[in-house]
């Protein structure tokens, strides 16, 4: 054993590969959550207003949350899969380009972008509940006060909808945010974090120093740091959700 004080700490924080690591993960946070909100909130809108087959089209949107992320990452797999995969059929189709010639997995494909897709796919239907439910908590005699004052549809959506949904919005985005940032098995299974470092994320880089290199000690300092991280951006984002619910 050997003491090496902060060490650890000081050259994880100034390793251009760690912070390349992190640009990545920020990437996929970002682009998830951005694609999750809209299209989650979307849908929520859409189901809110009652139609024939509504409870049937919510129970069929919501099927892929319940898959394991394990489960989900094997099917995606074969959806990729250049020789038989139905997406590289798909982008044949639209860009021309021969589906046995280019993965979206591999060297010169879209890997991120793959990855953000099957994310999408997996967990818009968790934004999409949350926001059906600030949606359905809105009383109806809001709305019927703003007909009552000749509102537009479009101007009830910002004033009323917008301002009253948005705590659960938030709150959505808070949960998504810490499971995609320490999100781990499905990209493992899809990409492994390749190919080279394209979809290398913070959680698979902490499992290859910690259970591959065997750097205990750094891959200790690293966990700290990533635990520090989420925890000082979660706290500050409690606070601003709690200021708007408080208005």
């Amino acid at each position: 054993m050997k003491w090496v004080g902060l060490r650890n700490y000081t050259r994880i924080l100034t390793d251009a590969d760690i912070w390349a690591t992190m640009q990545t993960t920020a990437h996929f946070l970002i682009w998830t959550i951005v694609l999750q909100v809209i299209i989650g909130f979307t849908l929520a809108w859409l189901i809110n207003r009652k139609f024939r087959g509504n409870d049937l089209l919510t129970t069929l949107i919501v099927v892929p949350m319940m898959l394991s992320p394990a489960v989900v990452g094997n099917f995606w797999t074969f959806l990729y899969q250049p020789q038989i995969g139905v997406v590289n059929y798909i982008v044949e189709f639209f860009t021309g380009i021969p589906a046995a010639s280019f993965s979206m997995l591999g060297p010169g494909g879209l890997a991120p972008w793959a990855i953000i897709i099957v994310d999408t796919w997996m967990w818009t239907p968790f934004v999409m509940l949350i926001c059906l439910a600030g949606l359905r908590s809105i009383p109806d005699y809001i709305y019927e006060a703003a007909e009552v004052d000749r509102a537009s549809k479009w101007r009830q959506f910002w004033t009323i909808t917008v301002p009253m949904v948005l705590p659960f919005l938030m709150l959505a985005v808070l949960f998504r945010g810490i499971e995609n940032f320490k999100m781990f098995d499905m990209v493992n299974l899809l990409t492994g974090g390749g190919p080279g470092n394209e979809t290398l994320l913070t959680s698979i880089d902490l499992k290859r120093e910690a259970f591959e290199k065997w750097r205990t000690g750094y891959s200790s300092a690293y966990a700290i740091i990533l635990f520090v991280t989420v925890f000082g951006l979660a706290s500050i984002y409690v606070k601003a959700l709690n200021k708007v619910k408080e208005r």
